[in-house]
Protein backbone atom coordinates (compact mmCIF):
# COMPACT_ATOMS: atom_id res chain seq x y z
CA UNK A 1 0.00 0.00 0.00
CA UNK A 2 2.81 2.41 0.93
CA UNK A 3 4.64 1.76 -2.33
CA UNK A 4 1.45 2.19 -4.33
CA UNK A 5 0.97 5.58 -2.64
CA UNK A 6 4.47 6.70 -3.66
CA UNK A 7 3.94 5.44 -7.22
CA UNK A 8 0.75 7.49 -7.47
CA UNK A 9 2.42 10.59 -5.99
CA UNK A 10 5.40 10.46 -8.32
CA UNK A 11 3.16 9.71 -11.31
CA UNK A 12 1.18 12.84 -10.47
CA UNK A 13 4.38 14.90 -10.09
CA UNK A 14 5.76 13.73 -13.43
CA UNK A 15 2.42 14.23 -15.19
CA UNK A 16 2.01 17.82 -13.97
CA UNK A 17 5.64 18.66 -14.74
CA UNK A 18 5.35 17.05 -18.17
CA UNK A 19 2.26 19.11 -18.99
CA UNK A 20 3.91 22.38 -17.90
CA UNK A 21 7.10 21.45 -19.76
CA UNK A 22 5.30 20.82 -23.05
CA UNK A 23 3.30 24.03 -22.82
CA UNK A 24 6.46 25.96 -21.98
CA UNK A 25 8.24 24.33 -24.93
CA UNK A 26 5.61 25.82 -27.22
CA UNK A 27 6.58 29.39 -26.27
CA UNK A 28 10.36 28.95 -26.31
CA UNK A 29 12.16 30.34 -29.38
CA UNK A 30 12.71 27.63 -32.03
CA UNK A 31 16.42 27.49 -31.27
CA UNK A 32 18.08 24.16 -30.48
CA UNK A 33 20.39 25.86 -27.98
CA UNK A 34 17.58 27.70 -26.16
CA UNK A 35 15.38 24.63 -26.00
CA UNK A 36 18.27 22.52 -24.69
CA UNK A 37 18.89 25.02 -21.89
CA UNK A 38 15.16 25.19 -21.15
CA UNK A 39 14.86 21.38 -21.02
CA UNK A 40 17.96 20.97 -18.88
CA UNK A 41 16.90 23.55 -16.28
CA UNK A 42 13.29 22.34 -16.15
CA UNK A 43 14.08 18.68 -15.59
CA UNK A 44 17.01 19.43 -13.29
CA UNK A 45 14.63 21.30 -11.00
CA UNK A 46 12.07 18.51 -11.21
CA UNK A 47 14.75 15.93 -10.40
CA UNK A 48 15.90 18.03 -7.46
CA UNK A 49 12.41 17.88 -5.99
CA UNK A 50 12.31 14.08 -6.36
CA UNK A 51 15.76 13.82 -4.74
CA UNK A 52 14.53 15.91 -1.80
CA UNK A 53 11.44 13.74 -1.41
CA UNK A 54 13.44 10.48 -1.46
CA UNK A 55 16.50 11.44 0.57
CA UNK A 56 14.98 14.06 2.86
CA UNK A 57 17.46 15.45 5.37
CA UNK A 58 20.22 12.89 4.85
CA UNK A 59 22.54 15.50 3.34
CA UNK A 60 24.47 17.91 5.53
CA UNK A 61 22.41 20.78 6.92
CA UNK A 62 23.51 23.48 4.47
CA UNK A 63 23.05 21.24 1.43
CA UNK A 64 19.65 20.02 2.62
CA UNK A 65 18.48 23.59 3.19
CA UNK A 66 19.62 24.68 -0.29
CA UNK A 67 18.02 21.69 -2.00
CA UNK A 68 14.80 22.14 -0.03
CA UNK A 69 14.57 25.86 -0.80
CA UNK A 70 14.92 25.33 -4.55
CA UNK A 71 12.97 22.06 -4.83
CA UNK A 72 9.94 23.07 -2.75
CA UNK A 73 9.67 26.47 -4.44
CA UNK A 74 9.78 24.76 -7.82
CA UNK A 75 7.11 22.27 -6.71
CA UNK A 76 4.55 24.93 -5.85
CA UNK A 77 5.49 27.12 -8.82
CA UNK A 78 4.76 24.22 -11.18
CA UNK A 79 1.37 23.69 -9.50
CA UNK A 80 0.41 27.30 -10.17
CA UNK A 81 1.83 27.23 -13.70
CA UNK A 82 -0.32 24.15 -14.36
CA UNK A 83 -3.45 25.85 -13.01
CA UNK A 84 -2.88 28.92 -15.18
CA UNK A 85 -2.18 26.82 -18.27
CA UNK A 86 -5.26 24.67 -17.71
CA UNK A 87 -7.35 27.83 -17.58
CA UNK A 88 -5.85 29.04 -20.85
CA UNK A 89 -6.42 25.63 -22.47
CA UNK A 90 -10.04 25.75 -21.33
CA UNK A 91 -10.40 29.11 -23.09
CA UNK A 92 -8.82 27.63 -26.20
CA UNK A 93 -11.35 24.79 -26.20
CA UNK A 94 -14.22 27.25 -25.79
CA UNK A 95 -12.80 29.38 -28.60
CA UNK A 96 -12.59 26.32 -30.86
CA UNK A 97 -16.30 25.67 -30.48
CA UNK A 98 -17.71 29.14 -29.90
CA UNK A 99 -15.12 31.59 -31.27
CA UNK A 100 -14.87 33.63 -28.07
CA UNK A 101 -11.47 35.21 -28.79
CA UNK A 102 -11.62 38.79 -30.13
CA UNK A 103 -10.09 39.63 -33.51
CA UNK A 104 -6.94 41.13 -31.90
CA UNK A 105 -6.11 37.78 -30.28
CA UNK A 106 -6.80 35.75 -33.42
CA UNK A 107 -4.70 38.09 -35.58
CA UNK A 108 -1.76 38.34 -33.15
CA UNK A 109 -1.68 34.83 -31.75
CA UNK A 110 2.11 34.65 -31.29
CA UNK A 111 2.31 38.04 -29.59
CA UNK A 112 -0.55 37.06 -27.27
CA UNK A 113 1.15 33.73 -26.53
CA UNK A 114 4.41 35.36 -25.43
CA UNK A 115 2.59 38.09 -23.53
CA UNK A 116 0.55 35.44 -21.71
CA UNK A 117 3.73 33.61 -20.74
CA UNK A 118 5.16 36.82 -19.23
CA UNK A 119 1.94 37.56 -17.35
CA UNK A 120 1.74 34.02 -15.96
CA UNK A 121 5.39 33.99 -14.85
CA UNK A 122 5.02 37.40 -13.19
CA UNK A 123 1.76 36.48 -11.49
CA UNK A 124 3.12 33.19 -10.11
CA UNK A 125 6.22 35.01 -8.80
CA UNK A 126 4.07 37.59 -7.00
CA UNK A 127 1.82 34.89 -5.52
CA UNK A 128 4.88 33.04 -4.20
CA UNK A 129 6.29 36.21 -2.65
CA UNK A 130 2.94 36.84 -0.94
CA UNK A 131 2.72 33.25 0.29
CA UNK A 132 6.25 33.34 1.69
CA UNK A 133 5.46 36.58 3.52
CA UNK A 134 2.36 34.95 5.05
CA UNK A 135 4.42 32.01 6.33
CA UNK A 136 7.05 34.25 7.91
CA UNK A 137 4.41 36.39 9.63
CA UNK A 138 2.26 33.97 11.64
CA UNK A 139 -0.71 35.32 13.52
CA UNK A 140 -2.16 34.71 16.97
CA UNK A 141 -5.71 33.41 16.75
CA UNK A 142 -7.68 34.07 19.93
CA UNK A 143 -10.39 31.73 21.15
CA UNK A 144 -12.51 31.89 24.33
CA UNK A 145 -14.02 28.66 25.66
CA UNK A 146 -16.27 28.28 28.68
CA UNK A 147 -16.62 24.81 30.21
CA UNK A 148 -19.20 23.69 32.73
CA UNK A 149 -16.59 22.77 35.32
CA UNK A 150 -14.92 24.65 38.18
CA UNK A 151 -11.85 26.61 37.10
CA UNK A 152 -9.49 29.13 38.70
CA UNK A 153 -11.12 32.56 38.82
CA UNK A 154 -8.62 33.98 36.34
CA UNK A 155 -9.12 31.03 34.00
CA UNK A 156 -6.34 29.41 32.00
CA UNK A 157 -4.39 30.82 29.07
CA UNK A 158 -3.41 27.95 26.78
CA UNK A 159 -1.20 28.30 23.72
CA UNK A 160 -1.82 25.68 21.04
CA UNK A 161 0.66 25.10 18.25
CA UNK A 162 0.95 22.23 15.82
CA UNK A 163 2.70 20.93 12.71
CA UNK A 164 6.05 22.61 13.27
CA UNK A 165 7.77 20.07 10.98
CA UNK A 166 11.30 20.76 12.20
CA UNK A 167 13.87 19.76 9.62
CA UNK A 168 16.85 21.21 7.81
CA UNK A 169 14.37 23.54 6.09
CA UNK A 170 12.16 24.68 8.98
CA UNK A 171 15.10 25.12 11.28
CA UNK A 172 16.38 26.96 14.33
CA UNK A 173 15.66 30.41 12.90
CA UNK A 174 12.00 29.51 12.37
CA UNK A 175 11.71 27.75 15.72
CA UNK A 176 13.07 30.78 17.58
CA UNK A 177 10.31 32.92 16.06
CA UNK A 178 7.68 30.36 17.04
CA UNK A 179 8.98 30.17 20.62
CA UNK A 180 9.10 33.95 20.97
CA UNK A 181 5.55 34.26 19.66
CA UNK A 182 4.33 31.67 22.16
CA UNK A 183 6.20 33.26 25.07
CA UNK A 184 4.72 36.67 24.27
CA UNK A 185 1.26 35.29 25.15
CA UNK A 186 2.31 34.52 28.75
CA UNK A 187 0.57 31.13 28.73
CA UNK A 188 -0.25 28.95 31.70
CA UNK A 189 0.13 25.87 29.48
CA UNK A 190 1.66 25.22 26.04
CA UNK A 191 0.20 22.37 23.98
CA UNK A 192 1.76 20.98 20.79
CA UNK A 193 -0.59 18.84 18.71
CA UNK A 194 1.92 16.67 16.83
CA UNK A 195 4.29 16.73 13.86
CA UNK A 196 7.00 18.52 15.81
CA UNK A 197 9.68 16.79 13.73
CA UNK A 198 9.20 16.41 9.99
CA UNK A 199 10.79 13.01 9.65
CA UNK A 200 14.34 12.63 10.97
CA UNK A 201 16.15 13.55 14.17
CA UNK A 202 19.44 14.49 12.49
CA UNK A 203 18.64 18.12 11.57
CA UNK A 204 17.35 18.80 15.10
CA UNK A 205 20.67 17.59 16.46
CA UNK A 206 22.60 19.61 13.88
CA UNK A 207 21.18 22.96 15.00
CA UNK A 208 20.53 22.02 18.64
CA UNK A 209 16.75 22.24 18.77
CA UNK A 210 16.82 21.34 22.46
CA UNK A 211 18.36 24.64 23.50
CA UNK A 212 15.57 26.52 21.69
CA UNK A 213 12.68 24.32 22.84
CA UNK A 214 13.82 24.73 26.45
CA UNK A 215 13.07 28.46 26.12
CA UNK A 216 9.33 27.81 25.85
CA UNK A 217 7.79 29.52 28.87
CA UNK A 218 4.62 28.50 30.69
CA UNK A 219 3.36 28.29 34.25
CA UNK A 220 2.40 24.60 34.22
CA UNK A 221 4.56 23.14 31.46
CA UNK A 222 4.65 22.10 27.81
CA UNK A 223 2.72 19.03 26.65
CA UNK A 224 2.73 17.35 23.24
CA UNK A 225 1.51 14.34 21.29
CA UNK A 226 2.90 12.51 18.29
CA UNK A 227 1.90 13.20 14.71
CA UNK A 228 2.08 11.08 11.59
CA UNK A 229 5.41 12.57 10.53
CA UNK A 230 7.21 11.31 13.62
CA UNK A 231 6.54 7.82 12.24
CA UNK A 232 7.93 8.34 8.73
CA UNK A 233 11.67 8.28 9.36
CA UNK A 234 11.69 5.20 11.60
CA UNK A 235 13.16 7.19 14.50
CA UNK A 236 10.07 8.01 16.53
CA UNK A 237 11.38 6.66 19.85
CA UNK A 238 14.59 8.64 19.44
CA UNK A 239 12.55 11.75 18.55
CA UNK A 240 10.31 11.30 21.61
CA UNK A 241 13.34 10.94 23.88
CA UNK A 242 14.95 14.02 22.40
CA UNK A 243 11.79 16.09 22.83
CA UNK A 244 11.35 14.86 26.41
CA UNK A 245 14.91 15.94 27.17
CA UNK A 246 13.95 19.34 25.73
CA UNK A 247 11.43 19.88 28.51
CA UNK A 248 8.37 18.68 26.59
CA UNK A 249 6.02 16.26 28.33
CA UNK A 250 5.13 13.70 25.66
CA UNK A 251 1.62 12.35 26.18
CA UNK A 252 1.56 9.05 24.31
CA UNK A 253 -1.75 7.40 25.13
CA UNK A 254 -1.58 8.92 28.58
CA UNK A 255 -3.36 11.30 30.93
CA UNK A 256 -1.87 13.91 33.25
CA UNK A 257 -3.33 16.06 36.03
CA UNK A 258 -1.99 19.60 35.75
CA UNK A 259 -1.74 21.47 39.06
CA UNK A 260 -5.04 20.03 40.23
CA UNK A 261 -7.01 22.38 37.96
CA UNK A 262 -7.23 20.56 34.60
CA UNK A 263 -6.40 17.22 32.99
CA UNK A 264 -4.74 16.73 29.62
CA UNK A 265 -4.96 13.49 27.66
CA UNK A 266 -2.77 12.76 24.67
CA UNK A 267 -3.29 10.08 22.04
CA UNK A 268 -0.64 8.47 19.90
CA UNK A 269 -1.21 9.41 16.28
CA UNK A 270 -3.64 7.15 14.43
CA UNK A 271 -0.69 6.06 12.23
CA UNK A 272 0.01 3.75 15.17
CA UNK A 273 -2.67 1.13 14.60
CA UNK A 274 -1.99 -0.28 18.08
CA UNK A 275 -2.72 2.93 19.94
CA UNK A 276 -4.96 2.62 22.98
CA UNK A 277 -8.66 3.33 22.82
CA UNK A 278 -9.81 6.67 24.14
CA UNK A 279 -11.88 4.86 26.78
CA UNK A 280 -8.73 3.17 28.13
CA UNK A 281 -6.74 6.42 28.18
CA UNK A 282 -9.50 8.20 30.12
CA UNK A 283 -10.30 5.33 32.48
CA UNK A 284 -8.68 7.07 35.47
CA UNK A 285 -9.80 10.62 34.75
CA UNK A 286 -11.22 12.92 37.40
CA UNK A 287 -14.65 13.73 36.00
CA UNK A 288 -14.85 16.85 38.16
CA UNK A 289 -11.94 18.50 36.34
CA UNK A 290 -11.98 19.97 32.83
CA UNK A 291 -10.37 17.66 30.27
CA UNK A 292 -8.39 18.66 27.18
CA UNK A 293 -7.71 15.93 24.60
CA UNK A 294 -4.80 16.28 22.18
CA UNK A 295 -5.24 14.14 19.07
CA UNK A 296 -3.16 15.07 16.04
CA UNK A 297 -5.60 14.05 13.31
CA UNK A 298 -9.21 15.27 13.62
CA UNK A 299 -10.97 12.00 12.85
CA UNK A 300 -13.83 10.26 14.71
CA UNK A 301 -14.86 13.37 16.60
CA UNK A 302 -17.87 11.52 17.99
CA UNK A 303 -15.50 9.58 20.27
CA UNK A 304 -14.62 12.76 22.13
CA UNK A 305 -18.29 13.65 22.52
CA UNK A 306 -19.31 10.21 23.77
CA UNK A 307 -16.42 10.20 26.25
CA UNK A 308 -17.45 13.63 27.57
CA UNK A 309 -14.21 15.37 26.60
CA UNK A 310 -14.51 19.08 27.29
CA UNK A 311 -12.04 20.29 24.64
CA UNK A 312 -10.34 18.44 21.78
CA UNK A 313 -7.43 20.13 20.01
CA UNK A 314 -5.97 18.85 16.73
CA UNK A 315 -3.83 19.86 13.77
CA UNK A 316 -2.59 17.83 10.79
CA UNK A 317 -4.73 19.37 8.04
CA UNK A 318 -2.70 22.59 7.62
CA UNK A 319 -6.06 23.81 6.27
CA UNK A 320 -4.67 22.66 2.93
CA UNK A 321 -1.63 24.94 3.25
CA UNK A 322 -2.23 26.66 -0.08
CA UNK A 323 -5.06 27.25 -2.52
CA UNK A 324 -6.69 25.24 -4.06
CA UNK A 325 -5.67 22.35 -1.78
CA UNK A 326 -7.56 24.03 1.08
CA UNK A 327 -10.75 23.51 -0.93
CA UNK A 328 -9.96 19.80 -1.27
CA UNK A 329 -9.14 19.44 2.43
CA UNK A 330 -12.45 21.09 3.30
CA UNK A 331 -14.27 18.15 1.69
CA UNK A 332 -12.11 15.55 3.48
CA UNK A 333 -12.78 16.42 7.12
CA UNK A 334 -15.83 17.22 9.17
CA UNK A 335 -13.76 20.02 10.73
CA UNK A 336 -10.76 20.85 8.52
CA UNK A 337 -9.99 24.08 10.34
CA UNK A 338 -11.32 26.30 13.11
CA UNK A 339 -13.82 25.96 15.95
CA UNK A 340 -16.86 23.77 16.39
CA UNK A 341 -18.98 22.71 19.36
CA UNK A 342 -20.91 19.45 19.44
CA UNK A 343 -22.88 18.66 22.56
CA UNK A 344 -20.72 19.81 25.47
CA UNK A 345 -17.45 19.21 23.59
CA UNK A 346 -15.48 22.07 22.08
CA UNK A 347 -13.23 21.33 19.09
CA UNK A 348 -10.48 23.39 17.48
CA UNK A 349 -8.36 22.30 14.51
CA UNK A 350 -5.39 24.59 13.92
CA UNK A 351 -3.82 25.21 10.53
CA UNK A 352 -0.43 24.96 12.23
CA UNK A 353 2.51 27.24 12.84
CA UNK A 354 4.83 25.41 10.46
CA UNK A 355 4.11 23.40 7.35
CA UNK A 356 5.27 20.55 5.18
CA UNK A 357 7.50 21.41 2.24
CA UNK A 358 7.28 24.81 0.56
CA UNK A 359 7.30 27.87 2.83
CA UNK A 360 4.18 29.39 1.34
CA UNK A 361 0.77 30.12 2.85
CA UNK A 362 -1.65 31.04 0.08
CA UNK A 363 -5.28 31.28 1.10
CA UNK A 364 -4.42 29.90 4.56
CA UNK A 365 -2.36 31.13 7.49
CA UNK A 366 0.34 30.08 9.91
CA UNK A 367 -0.94 30.47 13.44
CA UNK A 368 -0.63 29.75 17.09
CA UNK A 369 -3.91 29.71 19.01
CA UNK A 370 -4.36 31.47 22.34
CA UNK A 371 -7.24 29.73 24.10
CA UNK A 372 -8.68 31.42 27.16
CA UNK A 373 -10.58 28.80 29.16
CA UNK A 374 -13.04 29.84 31.83
CA UNK A 375 -15.26 27.76 34.11
CA UNK A 376 -18.79 27.82 35.48
CA UNK A 377 -17.94 30.14 38.38
CA UNK A 378 -18.07 27.43 41.04
CA UNK A 379 -15.07 27.21 43.40
CA UNK A 380 -12.47 24.50 43.00
CA UNK A 381 -12.61 21.78 45.64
Amino acid sequence: MKYMFFVLVFSFILSVNGYVFLRGWQVTPPSTYVRFIYSFIFWALTSLFIIRMVYGDTFNTATSYLISSIAFTWFIAVIYFAIALLFIDLLRVLNHFFGIFPAFVRENIYTVKYLSAIIIATSVSLVLLYGNYKFHNPQVTRLSIKVDKPMPQEGLRVVLMSDIHLSSYINGDDLRRFVELSNSQNPHIVLIAGDIADRNLKPLLDWDAQSILRRLKSVYGVYAVSGNHEFYGGEREEIYSYLSASGINMLLDSLVNVAGVIEIAGREDRTNFKRDSLEKILSKRDVNLPLILLDHQPYQLDQAVSNKVDIQLSGHTHNGQFWPVNKIVKSMYELPYGYMKRGDTHFYVTSGIGLWGPKFRIGTLSEIVLIEISGNGLPLN
